[in-house]
């Protein structure tokens, strides 16, 4: 079976499946990004391609990736394994004003780079026509740079492809539950030679339900606002469900039904909300504004968070059961949702191995 870049063709990018992970930019020299799309400048007659291996939408073994990141295969279905879940949010001033929520995830790479647990962090940047792209961030100004959300799907992982690394470097990611998939894909990868990913040593998920078509959604707000420059977007948390959009002072709010069209086909395949392959995952809080949701996946995360709260980077609270009840709900349904739009692309070639699905559809049939 070929498994090069025809087949990435074939199976995920005239599908409409690329999640925009940029797993496979600056890798291979026939594909590359425009404005929101990945573009093929020429054909490649490879039977088998890190493009394809990398990929977060083509056949993956969960069990294998499990194995690999956290000893143990795939069991914990509802939310991925989670040794501890808690309430935080950042302490310094710089982080809060500036970042999405509680702004645990800056203040964590912040501290990981002060400490010398890394000595560099791929993450996201959105430039000022909101199309997000990774960058390498070394400095606390570099960090609060990239603060914020801004729900459109962007190529994050082409940034650690491309370096340029001095060959020592210790790497923090911080990505979306599909980059967060294509990065354990990479590392588990017979194919990675060449590539930093080996050193990457930290990775924090971002809660994600899904990510935003850049051009229609463009095409939506210039026909809402014009030109007039958007300085951010938030998603407000349920019973709401509102888009708020901030143009130059003035806050817009925009109901989510509207926002729908512009969701990349892919995320409705997406069987992850949490990020569940990373050491931290992040999200909101329902009902506590200003509030960051923390699960607490491996060994090393849990070091993190106790040193952030030995260095008063964060203040933390106990994590209420019934919120943590309804969080693992919305993860299922997310699951339940995937597994449906899995099964409608074409049953015999599912990007799922079968006991995986058997395992989940146990775990979350309705």
């Amino acid at each position: 079976m070929n498994k090069g870049l025809k087949a990435l063709e074939t199976k995920v990018l005239d599908r409409g499946q690329c999640a925009a992970c940029g797993a496979c930019l600056s890798l291979c020299p026939y594909l590359c990004s425009w404005k929101g799309r990945i573009v093929k400048l020429h054909d490649c007659d490879l039977s088998e391609g890190r493009c394809f291996s990398f990929c977060p939408r083509t056949e993956v073994d969960l069990d294998t990736l499990h194995q690999f990141i956290f000893g143990k295969s795939y069991e914990k279905i509802e939310a991925g394994p989670v040794r501890k879940v808690l309430m935080a949010r950042a302490v310094a001033p710089a982080f809060k004003e500036r970042a999405q929520n509680g702004g645990v995830i800056s203040a964590l790479i912040d501290l990981a780079l002060g400490e010398g647990i890394i000595q560099a962090a791929i993450l996201t940047e959105r430039n000022t026509d909101l199309l997000p792209q990774g960058r390498i961030a070394k400095s606390r100004e570099q960090v609060v740079s990239c603060a914020g959300s801004s729900y459109v799907a962007g190529y994050t992982l082409e940034a650690l492809n491309r370096g340029p690394w001095e060959g020592e470097e210790r790497i923090g990611v911080v990505g979306l539950p599909c980059q967060v998939l294509a990065l354990a894909r990479m590392k588990a990868s017979s194919q990675k030679k060449r590539t930093p990913v080996d050193r990457v040593d930290l990775v924090v998920g971002v809660f994600c339900t899904w990510a935003l078509d850049y051009q229609p959604f463009m095409g939506f707000l210039k026909e809402r606002f014009g030109d007039r420059p958007i300085s951010k977007l938030d998603v407000t948390p349920p019973p709401e469900r509102l888009l708020h959009v901030k143009v130059g002072e003035e806050l817009h709010r925009v109901p989510l039904d509207e926002v729908r069209p512009f969701i990349r086909p892919s995320c409705q395949a997406c069987l992850d909300m949490t990020g569940e392959l990373s050491d931290i995952s992040v999200g909101t809080v329902e009902g506590a504004e200003g509030w960051n949701t923390v699960l607490v996946r491996t060994p090393k995360g849990e070091e993190l968070i106790r040193l952030a709260g030995a260095k008063g980077a964060l203040e933390t609270r106990k994590y209420p059961e019934d919120i943590w009840a309804h969080l693992k709900e919305a993860s299922i349904l997310k699951k339940r949702r995937a597994l449906s739009a899995l099964k409608e692309l074409q049953e015999s070639d599912l990007p799922l191995s079968k006991k995986v699905i058997d395992k989940i559809f146990k775990e979350v049939a309705p």
